[in-house]
């Protein structure tokens, strides 16, 4: 047989139908396999000195106590890299699924995208976008929106006490009736940006029967005191001197407390 022809048959019979199925499918056992074969042959070669040599045995155990060490040290800087490419892809699992249910006006959707942004919350994040979402009735209660894009969502009669929606894009998305008492709204958005093409019906954030009891509201952009014109109550929200001056004016009755029914 030839060098080519056994370099041939080497690769085909030995690499491909053996050894690279072993590195796709079971890296471990590939690099004990290897473990052996190097220690098969190394460790006959070098009989006479473990067995003659008092000198040499103190050196390989001193070698194997910084090899241990360092496969410490690697194995928890591997583990902590496996941990962020695993939190990284539960991330986009999750973003994934919410995005497959934009759109969907059903109590199922609702139930599957509360679970799935809980479970942002729970990686530390909020949603990337709930544009269209269909969330009407939704228990959202201490949920973390800040910065995620609202816009066209159906949040009416929504739970969204002490819910974080700070620097969010509401757009023309739908509160009415919804429970926002002390949610962090400072910094948000409210309606669209200037110059989206939107007729004049569906420029504003619908706010109507809201519950804003105790909410923050400063820092917010695009509001005026007729924003919050149809809202329940103002009461304890914390508004920016401007704006609660405004509606001090306009809408007095908004920050006091309501009677009982």
């Amino acid at each position: 047989m030839s060098s080519s022809t056994w370099s041939d048959w080497l690769s085909l019979n030995v690499v491909e139908r053996r050894i690279a199925p072993l590195r796709a499918d079971r890296p471990v056992l590939l690099s004990f396999l290897v473990f052996l074969v190097v220690g098969g042959i190394l460790v006959p070669m070098s009989l006479d000195s473990w067995l003659g040599d008092p000198e040499f045995l103190t050196n390989v155990l001193a070698e194997a106590h910084g090899t241990l060490l360092d496969l410490l040290l690697f194995g928890c800087l591997l583990l902590w890299f496996d941990q962020k490419a695993e939190r990284r892809r539960r991330i986009e699992k999750y973003t994934n699924a919410i995005n497959d249910l934009l759109g969907w006006d059903a109590e199922m959707a609702t139930y599957r995208i509360v679970g799935n942004i809980r479970r942002l919350n729970r990686e530390g994040v909020p949603p990337e976008s709930l544009k269209g979402a269909y969330l009407k009735g939704a228990d959202l209660k201490d949920a973390d929106l800040s910065e995620t894009s609202l816009h066209k969502a159906d949040l009416s009669d929504a739970e969204l006490q002490n819910a974080d929606l700070s620097d969010a894009y509401l757009g023309t998305a739908d509160f009415s009736g919804a429970n926002l008492q002390k949610a962090n709204l400072s910094g948000a958005h409210f309606g669209v940006f200037a110059g989206v093409m939107a007729s004049e019906d569906e420029q504003e954030t619908t706010l109507a029967g809201a519950n804003l009891r105790g909410a923050d509201l400063r820092n917010i952009r695009n509001a005026t005191a007729g924003t919050f014109a149809e809202v329940k109550t103002l009461f304890k929200a914390r508004l920016d001197p401007d704006l609660e001056a405004a509606i001090e004016d306009e809408y007095p009755e908004l920050l006091k407390p309501r009677r009982p029914g």
